[in-house]
């Protein structure tokens, strides 16, 4: 027994190592638990050399939630002598979002019945954050943030505005359900990042930093002379700017081997950082803080933000930052002239240059690509459109246009684009928000248990962006459980089997192909692998339409029933084929083909 229970484990661990090494995983330490040893396989089977979808499958499937085939065929009705002049209209298209009819979105949005999207932060703060007795009412605006995220990741017409808007939720990470940023979230994502997706990187750096929710998560707002907090200006500094790619050491920061050059504002500066230079911020920062309702300002509380300029809370004397030296006495032009520096200077440009560069095209992108979308950024550092310049020129690289399969899925994108790939109807609500358990607590725990669920990383440096952290058995598998578990799940939690399913696959299979001599196999599985993957890759059309046709033949037309054909002389082709056909569809959607971008 134990031989047979260790050959099983074997096995299993085998299927998923193959599997992510499918994906794009390659390393078997990542599948693997620190200090456990290595399973060794009697053979290592190198990793299959996956099919490439047409460009504009690609592209789409990287630049948006999923590919969709109703998005294809808009992307192809652009004018255009050939595809990669449809793509450049295409980003040209949604780079301008308030252009785009979005109005079915924000019509599912709207009849989901939130109310605190549309509430302001001092609304947020005293009906929300002021309400310590009633957890439900006061996480209220994270809780439909996450929904409304969702709703616009899968049905909205502007993706590649909500993949930016990801992008930069990961990039200035709060913890949604912290127990005082939750409540303000609301401001968080429509006031503060959203408006400056597109925009300039230096505006957005000071609007995250007046913010409430990112004041409470990293503790700036209570940062005073007496009692100074570096959690924010240490993340501002290795997370938000510059990166740990350009941390010195523990140095002094006047020792002449820190290298030094011209940054954007045309003045020199120090490249490297310090840990004098955290420290330093620190002190500019100082009296940044809001209006919560303090001993010294009982009447100030409304949640906005506000600078205090008293002796008790701004370090009033000379700062030194990066060799640049900040006069005394300056007030709250202390950490505006710390924005400025760090916007301007090289290594934030490299940083995020890089980071972009590692989500649309690999996790380790080409030099000369980071390079010159760093340049750019620097060039336009005080360009109220940087932003949409820099994604513009990612977007129609060549780098961009020819990487593929160096990157997998991250469970939230696998989920939406296993929704958009199949036409899904969801619309997560609050209709059961703190009651009942609804489809959309059990899709959220799904992506909680694989290590994605919106809004949730703990830590300021958002949910990792390279495939090893997604490649271990854990949350690879619950990736897998959670898409199989979608073509099967119900619209409403319900046992009745009279539910709407949140993916009608009978309903869409039947609808295209009306005539029962249709209903093949082969032209079942072609038609999902196109809806899904955007073309029909081997081996994974050729093994779904063996698994759904069983012993009928490849063009045989099948019986979609639900019924028991077993006994004696079991005819598989007839048994429990509607179960079968969901089955194949969520084959198709676990496949590496379709986890791959």
């Amino acid at each position: 027994m134990a031989s047979v229970f260790a050959s099983q484990v074997l096995s299993r661990r085998q299927l998923i190592q193959s599997l992510a090494a499918a994906i794009g995983v390659v390393d078997p330490a990542a599948m693997r638990r620190p200090g456990k040893a290595a399973v060794q396989s009697p053979e290592q089977a190198p990793s299959p050399n996956l099919a490439v979808p047409p460009g504009p499958v690609r592209w789409l499937q990287k630049a948006t939630f999923g590919y969709n085939y109703f998005d294809l065929v808009a992307l192809l009705s652009l004018p255009g002598a050939n595809d990669d002049a449809r793509w450049t209209n295409w980003v040209a298209a949604q780079l301008n979002p308030a252009a785009i009819d979005d109005s079915a979105c924000d019509a599912r949005v709207a009849g989901a019945g939130f109310t605190t999207l549309a509430k302001t932060l001092p609304q947020l703060w005293s009906q929300h954050h002021g309400n310590t007795a009633n957890y439900t009412v006061r996480m209220q605006p994270i809780a439909e943030i996450e929904c409304a995220t969702t709703i616009r990741a899968v049905y909205s017409k502007r993706q590649l505005f909500e993949v930016m808007t990801d992008f930069w939720h990961d990039h200035f990470s709060t913890y949604g359900w912290d127990y005082d940023a939750g409540p303000l979230f609301v401001h968080y994502d429509r006031d503060v990042i959203r408006p400056n997706v597109f925009g300039n990187f230096r505006t957005m750096l000071e609007a995250v930093a007046r913010s409430t929710t990112m004041m409470y998560y990293l503790d700036l707002y209570a940062s005073t002379v007496a009692g100074p907090n570096e959690n924010y200006a240490r993340e501002l500094i290795e997370l938000h700017t510059l990166g740990a790619e350009n941390y010195a050491g523990v140095m002094d920061p006047t020792d002449p081997s820190l290298p030094v050059g011209v940054i954007g504002d045309g003045l020199t500066a120090r490249l490297k950082y310090v840990d004098e230079d955290v420290y330093e911020s620190t002190r500019a920062l100082t009296g940044w803080t809001i209006k919560n309702g303090h001993w010294q300002y009982p009447a100030d509380n409304d949640g906005t933000f506000v600078f205090r300029d008293s002796a008790e809370w701004h370090d009033r004397f000379t700062k030194y930052v990066l060799n640049r030296r900040f006069a005394p006495d300056q007030g709250q032009q202390d950490g505006v002239k710390l924005f400025d520096l760090l916007a301007a200077h090289p290594g934030t440009a490299n940083f995020i240059a890089r980071k972009l560069c590692r989500r649309f095209v690999g996790d380790d992108p080409p030099p000369a690509l980071v390079a010159s979308i760093a340049q750019l950024f620097q060039n336009t550092w005080q360009a109220p459109d940087q932003l949409k310049q820099v994604t513009q020129a990612l977007l129609t690289s060549s780098e961009f246009k020819n990487a593929w399969g160096t990157k997998i899925k991250r469970p939230f994108n696998a989920l939406t684009g296993a929704l958009r790939g199949t036409f899904a109807e969801f619309t997560p609500t609050l209709a059961t928000y703190g009651t009942d358990w609804s489809t959309k607590d059990e899709i959220n725990s799904r992506l909680q248990q694989a290590g994605q669920r919106k809004f949730y990383w703990p830590a300021p440096n958002g949910y990792p962006d390279r495939a090893s952290a997604w490649a271990s058995s854990g949350s690879l598998a619950m990736t897998w459980k959670m898409l199989v578990r979608l073509t099967e799940i119900h619209r409403e939690v319900g046992y009745d089997g009279n539910r709407p399913y949140v993916i009608d696959v009978l309903g869409i299979t039947t609808a295209t192909f009306p005539a029962a001599a249709d209903r093949t196999a082969a032209n079942i599985v072609g038609y999902w692998c196109d809806v899904i993957l955007g073309f029909r890759p081997e081996p994974v059309y050729t093994k779904a339409v063996d698994f759904l046709r069983q012993n009928a033949a490849p063009n045989e037309a099948l019986t979609l029933n639900e019924v028991w054909a077993g006994g004696a002389t079991p005819n598989l082709k007839n048994h429990y084929t509607q179960s079968r056909l969901r089955s194949t569809v969520a084959l198709i959607l676990c496949s590496p083909d379709a986890l791959r971008r």
